[in-house]
């Protein structure tokens, strides 16, 4: 069961990043300590809501949802010593349902943490932005310099990996350990 809850948690975490819109960019380490947190409020939530559907955040959700799908599945066959086209069908009709229907839920988080960092004030003027020429090809940049980065990233890990194969592979040898290809 430990296994099964760290594979979500897991899974949903890297499910935000891969769907990631400008919700989900990191930022730089504060400098100063952060700002007491906005008090939660209707009209934030009523903010936070119109921001997120600009966002697409119902469409992050299901990203989430899908990237947890494959998390299951894989887990699933795993505990049960099949392959994991073995367990397709039985945790799309089992458990997936369940976490389509409740999709409400993570969407409704995503609204209170929103609603809990920025006041409603700030919600709409992230909105007004959003709405700009400016906002709108931030959006539809985000993806598109995600999978850039993603792909450089993947580069640069390769080579260095490659790189650090061979540097250490009389060392990894003496332990008698094996590098994975």
């Amino acid at each position: 069961m430990k296994n099964t809850t760290r594979i979500v948690a897991g899974a949903l975490l890297i499910g935000m990043a891969a769907t990631s819109g400008a919700w989900a960019q990191g930022a730089p380490a504060p400098t100063q300590p952060a700002a007491p947190a906005p008090v939660v409020t209707e009209a934030s939530r009523r903010e936070a809501r119109a921001l997120g559907e600009k966002l697409g955040w119902e469409a992050q959700v299901r990203g989430i949802i899908n990237t947890l799908r494959t998390a299951i599945i894989v887990n699933v066959a795993q505990v049960n010593g099949k392959q994991p086209q073995e367990m397709i069908a039985v945790v799309d009709d089992l458990l997936m349902p369940d976490f389509v229907g409740d999709a409400g839920t993570l969407q409704g988080m995503i609204v209170e943490a929103w609603a809990g960092a920025f006041t409603a004030d700030e919600l709409g003027r992230l909105r007004t932005f959003y709405n700009t020429p400016l906002g709108d090809k931030l959006l539809r940049t985000i993806p598109q310099l995600n999978n850039v980065i993603n792909q450089a990233g993947q580069s640069w890990a390769q080579k260095v990996y490659q790189q650090s194969q061979q540097k250490h592979a009389e060392e990894f040898a003496k332990r008698g350990f094996k590098f994975a290809p």
